[in-house]
Protein backbone atom coordinates (compact mmCIF):
# COMPACT_ATOMS: atom_id res chain seq x y z
CA UNK A 1 0.00 0.00 0.00
CA UNK A 2 2.82 2.38 0.85
CA UNK A 3 4.49 1.68 -2.51
CA UNK A 4 1.19 2.40 -4.30
CA UNK A 5 0.86 5.81 -2.56
CA UNK A 6 4.47 6.67 -3.38
CA UNK A 7 3.99 5.83 -7.08
CA UNK A 8 0.75 7.78 -7.23
CA UNK A 9 2.30 10.85 -5.61
CA UNK A 10 5.27 10.72 -8.03
CA UNK A 11 2.88 10.63 -10.98
CA UNK A 12 1.01 13.67 -9.63
CA UNK A 13 4.23 15.59 -9.01
CA UNK A 14 5.45 14.88 -12.55
CA UNK A 15 2.10 15.89 -14.02
CA UNK A 16 1.90 19.20 -12.16
CA UNK A 17 5.55 20.09 -12.72
CA UNK A 18 5.26 19.63 -16.50
CA UNK A 19 2.00 21.52 -16.82
CA UNK A 20 3.28 24.42 -14.75
CA UNK A 21 6.33 24.84 -17.03
CA UNK A 22 4.39 24.58 -20.29
CA UNK A 23 3.90 27.99 -21.86
CA UNK A 24 0.69 28.38 -23.78
CA UNK A 25 0.15 31.53 -25.79
CA UNK A 26 -3.47 32.31 -26.70
CA UNK A 27 -4.64 32.51 -30.31
CA UNK A 28 -4.85 36.14 -31.45
CA UNK A 29 -2.04 37.31 -29.15
CA UNK A 30 0.47 39.78 -30.62
CA UNK A 31 4.01 38.40 -30.48
CA UNK A 32 7.54 38.93 -31.74
CA UNK A 33 9.04 35.91 -33.51
CA UNK A 34 12.78 35.43 -33.01
CA UNK A 35 14.76 34.63 -36.14
CA UNK A 36 18.55 34.92 -35.69
CA UNK A 37 17.92 37.43 -32.87
CA UNK A 38 15.96 39.74 -35.16
CA UNK A 39 12.27 39.84 -34.24
CA UNK A 40 9.30 40.09 -36.61
CA UNK A 41 5.95 41.25 -35.28
CA UNK A 42 2.86 39.15 -35.85
CA UNK A 43 -0.21 37.52 -34.35
CA UNK A 44 -0.82 33.92 -33.41
CA UNK A 45 -3.20 32.63 -36.07
CA UNK A 46 -3.75 29.11 -34.75
CA UNK A 47 -2.17 26.12 -33.03
CA UNK A 48 -0.84 23.29 -35.21
CA UNK A 49 0.55 20.13 -33.59
CA UNK A 50 1.66 21.98 -30.42
CA UNK A 51 3.31 24.73 -32.45
CA UNK A 52 2.07 28.16 -33.46
CA UNK A 53 1.13 29.39 -36.92
CA UNK A 54 1.95 33.11 -37.14
CA UNK A 55 0.33 35.72 -39.31
CA UNK A 56 3.05 38.37 -39.73
CA UNK A 57 2.04 42.03 -39.96
CA UNK A 58 2.24 43.53 -43.43
CA UNK A 59 4.72 46.06 -41.98
CA UNK A 60 7.01 43.30 -40.62
CA UNK A 61 9.57 43.22 -43.38
CA UNK A 62 11.66 41.40 -44.25
CA UNK A 63 10.48 38.18 -42.63
CA UNK A 64 13.81 36.38 -42.43
CA UNK A 65 12.47 32.99 -41.32
CA UNK A 66 9.18 31.63 -42.53
CA UNK A 67 8.66 28.16 -41.11
CA UNK A 68 5.11 26.87 -41.16
CA UNK A 69 4.86 26.48 -37.39
CA UNK A 70 6.87 28.14 -34.61
CA UNK A 71 7.88 26.60 -31.30
CA UNK A 72 7.00 28.71 -28.24
CA UNK A 73 10.70 29.11 -27.37
CA UNK A 74 11.06 31.44 -30.40
CA UNK A 75 8.09 33.64 -29.50
CA UNK A 76 7.92 36.49 -26.99
CA UNK A 77 4.82 38.50 -26.09
CA UNK A 78 4.59 41.92 -27.70
CA UNK A 79 4.59 44.42 -24.83
CA UNK A 80 5.96 47.90 -25.68
CA UNK A 81 7.73 49.73 -22.86
CA UNK A 82 9.07 53.33 -22.64
CA UNK A 83 12.65 52.39 -21.67
CA UNK A 84 14.95 49.37 -21.38
CA UNK A 85 18.03 48.77 -19.24
CA UNK A 86 20.48 46.35 -20.85
CA UNK A 87 22.76 44.00 -18.83
CA UNK A 88 25.59 46.59 -19.04
CA UNK A 89 23.40 49.10 -17.17
CA UNK A 90 22.82 51.34 -20.17
CA UNK A 91 19.30 52.76 -20.42
CA UNK A 92 17.63 53.10 -23.82
CA UNK A 93 14.49 55.20 -24.30
CA UNK A 94 12.08 55.68 -27.15
CA UNK A 95 13.48 58.42 -29.40
CA UNK A 96 17.15 57.89 -28.46
CA UNK A 97 19.64 58.15 -31.31
CA UNK A 98 21.94 55.18 -31.87
CA UNK A 99 25.09 54.85 -33.93
CA UNK A 100 25.00 51.40 -35.52
CA UNK A 101 28.05 49.83 -37.13
CA UNK A 102 27.46 46.78 -39.26
CA UNK A 103 29.13 44.78 -41.98
CA UNK A 104 27.24 43.70 -45.05
CA UNK A 105 27.78 42.25 -48.49
CA UNK A 106 26.26 44.47 -51.20
CA UNK A 107 24.80 42.87 -54.32
CA UNK A 108 27.46 41.77 -56.75
CA UNK A 109 30.26 42.10 -54.18
CA UNK A 110 32.46 39.24 -53.02
CA UNK A 111 33.52 40.73 -49.71
CA UNK A 112 31.75 42.42 -46.82
CA UNK A 113 32.26 46.08 -46.02
CA UNK A 114 31.66 48.03 -42.83
CA UNK A 115 28.91 50.63 -42.78
CA UNK A 116 27.59 53.08 -40.19
CA UNK A 117 24.15 54.62 -39.81
CA UNK A 118 22.36 56.68 -37.18
CA UNK A 119 18.92 55.44 -36.20
CA UNK A 120 16.26 56.52 -33.70
CA UNK A 121 14.47 54.06 -31.44
CA UNK A 122 10.90 53.96 -32.66
CA UNK A 123 9.63 51.37 -30.17
CA UNK A 124 11.06 49.08 -27.47
CA UNK A 125 9.61 45.71 -26.52
CA UNK A 126 9.79 44.20 -23.04
CA UNK A 127 12.51 41.73 -24.08
CA UNK A 128 14.89 44.55 -25.11
CA UNK A 129 14.26 44.41 -28.84
CA UNK A 130 13.82 47.80 -30.51
CA UNK A 131 12.35 48.87 -33.80
CA UNK A 132 14.64 51.41 -35.45
CA UNK A 133 14.10 54.26 -37.88
CA UNK A 134 17.10 55.39 -39.95
CA UNK A 135 17.92 59.08 -39.54
CA UNK A 136 21.25 59.49 -41.35
CA UNK A 137 24.10 57.65 -42.99
CA UNK A 138 25.50 56.81 -46.39
CA UNK A 139 22.77 55.99 -48.93
CA UNK A 140 24.26 52.53 -49.58
CA UNK A 141 24.33 51.85 -45.82
CA UNK A 142 20.70 52.93 -45.45
CA UNK A 143 19.64 50.70 -48.33
CA UNK A 144 21.45 47.66 -46.96
CA UNK A 145 20.10 48.18 -43.44
CA UNK A 146 16.56 48.59 -44.77
CA UNK A 147 16.93 45.50 -46.94
CA UNK A 148 18.13 43.15 -44.18
CA UNK A 149 16.60 44.66 -41.03
CA UNK A 150 13.73 46.80 -42.29
CA UNK A 151 10.98 47.19 -39.70
CA UNK A 152 12.07 44.20 -37.65
CA UNK A 153 13.15 44.56 -34.03
CA UNK A 154 16.84 44.37 -33.02
CA UNK A 155 18.16 43.35 -29.58
CA UNK A 156 19.80 46.29 -27.81
CA UNK A 157 22.13 44.32 -25.56
CA UNK A 158 24.18 42.60 -28.32
CA UNK A 159 24.61 39.57 -26.05
CA UNK A 160 24.02 37.30 -29.04
CA UNK A 161 25.22 37.41 -32.61
CA UNK A 162 22.92 39.58 -34.75
CA UNK A 163 23.29 38.22 -38.27
CA UNK A 164 20.62 38.42 -40.96
CA UNK A 165 21.93 36.50 -43.97
CA UNK A 166 24.42 39.04 -45.40
CA UNK A 167 24.31 41.65 -42.60
CA UNK A 168 25.93 41.48 -39.15
CA UNK A 169 25.50 44.20 -36.55
CA UNK A 170 28.88 44.84 -34.93
CA UNK A 171 28.10 47.58 -32.42
CA UNK A 172 25.31 49.81 -31.15
CA UNK A 173 26.29 53.02 -29.34
CA UNK A 174 23.95 55.51 -27.76
CA UNK A 175 24.62 59.09 -28.92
Amino acid sequence: MRFYKLCWSLVLICFFSTTSHAEHLPVGMEILANCHNFFSKGKIKRLHKEKYVINFDKDARPVLCTPFAWDSMFLVPYKPIPEFKNPNGEIFKKGDLLKIEFKATPRGAFFSRKFTITAAIKEINENGAAQLEIKEGDIKAQQLFTRWVGTNYVLLDLSDDLTADKLTILSIEKQ
